[in-house]
């Protein structure tokens, strides 16, 4: 099996039209005051491949995902399928708000940094959270991120607004 990672970075008018919709739906939906994607200061797309051989011929999955972070806010939206079509969401789509006060970015596993190009520690995010809305314990996500210098720098002002959140709590 091989995996093919495609990090950029992004601004909320990257994102489809029916995506920034879903996420808005779903931020009031979980709570949110206001427009989950108001004061959007940094944001990361990774279009992740995976190819595998299989008896019956080739499969091919495509998954992306994008960050969003605010002074107070990291939403994280994951689809399936490429973006051939902007009029619609992807039924198994999800999105996550983790408010960064909240927020601890913590190592990747070994297995998980293995899995991505580089396969060392900077090319997942790693981060524990409770969700908005979401279930009542902790949990921990890993997301690839590949090792491109959007990643980095991405990487680089979340740590700096969890920081800040922290600070101002």
């Amino acid at each position: 099996m091989t995996r093919n990672l495609l990090t950029g970075a992004i601004t909320v008018d990257d994102l489809p039209a029916a995506t920034a919709a879903f996420i808005r739906a779903q931020g009031a939906k979980r709570g949110l005051d206001g427009d989950p994607l108001d004061g959007v200061t940094h944001g990361l797309r990774t279009d992740e491949d995976t190819h595998e051989r299989l008896s019956s011929g080739p499969r091919v999955e495509h998954h992306t995902t994008e960050m969003l972070l605010s002074p107070t806010l990291l939403v994280i939206a994951y689809r399936q399928g490429h973006d051939d079509r902007y009029d619609r969401v992807d039924p198994a789509a999800r999105v996550s708000f983790h408010r960064l006060d909240q927020l601890e970015l913590v190592d990747a596993p070994v297995e998980k940094r293995a899995r991505t190009l580089g396969a060392h520690a900077h090319g997942v995010l790693s981060l524990a959270s409770r969700p908005v809305g979401g279930p009542p314990r902790r949990a921990t996500r890993h997301i690839p991120t590949g090792n491109a210098p959007e990643a980095a720098t991405f990487r680089t002002a979340l740590a700096a607004a969890v920081e800040r959140a922290r600070a101002d709590a």
